[in-house]
């Protein structure tokens, strides 16, 4: 009588494939993570490019508004040459959301040209101003500091300045206003 073998004489076992399906399996479960995880970065890539696309943008936005209270001080003296067109980018404030209803460009809006090409923005930053009235100026008139002599009431003329920045491309755009007071 022969014995008889569960093992085959050769010495190789028949294999049933359950340890070849589980690592098909993983390696398809660590592929979906390594995908997602490279889509993740991509999307963190974008958002920083954004961000910083914004932050240039409201420097830029920054730089004119500040320039523009500086033409104020130094340039404007006569409030009559405000106009509703604005060809010089001084408008009169019969125009509300002024922001809304000009293109930016060199006939409604002046240039702030102290950016130089190491900013990288898309297009210059602009500002235009607004003269919103004449006031008289509350702390001489009411003459809080010199008590028994004359008023010395003073004149404020007040602005809107309204600035457009953009950052590495035309599509990011900020806009900033600022009051602005110049007393005569």
């Amino acid at each position: 009588m022969t014995p008889r073998h569960d093992i085959p004489l050769n010495g190789i076992r028949q294999q049933r494939g359950a340890v070849l399906i589980v690592s098909l399996i993983m390696l398809l479960v660590m592929t979906l993570l390594g995908v997602s995880s490279m889509k993740g970065s991509a999307m963190e890539e974008k958002m920083t490019r954004n961000l910083h696309d914004k932050n240039l943008a409201f420097q830029a936005a920054e730089a004119a508004l500040r320039a523009a209270e500086q033409d104020i001080q130094d340039n404007i003296i006569a409030t009559n040459t405000f106009d509703t067109d604005g060809s010089d980018g001084h408008y009169d404030r019969s125009r509300l959301r002024i922001w809304e209803d000009i293109g930016w460009s060199e006939e409604d809006s002046l240039e702030y040209d102290g950016f130089d090409g190491s900013y990288r923005v898309g297009s210059p930053p602009r500002y235009v101003i607004q003269h919103l009235a004449t006031t008289v100026d509350p702390i001489t008139a009411l003459n809080q500091g010199n008590y028994g002599q004359g008023t010395g009431a003073g004149k404020v003329e007040t602005f809107l300045i309204t600035a457009r920045g953009t950052g590495g491309s035309d599509d990011s755009v900020v806009i900033l206003q600022s009051s602005w007071g110049k007393r005569l």
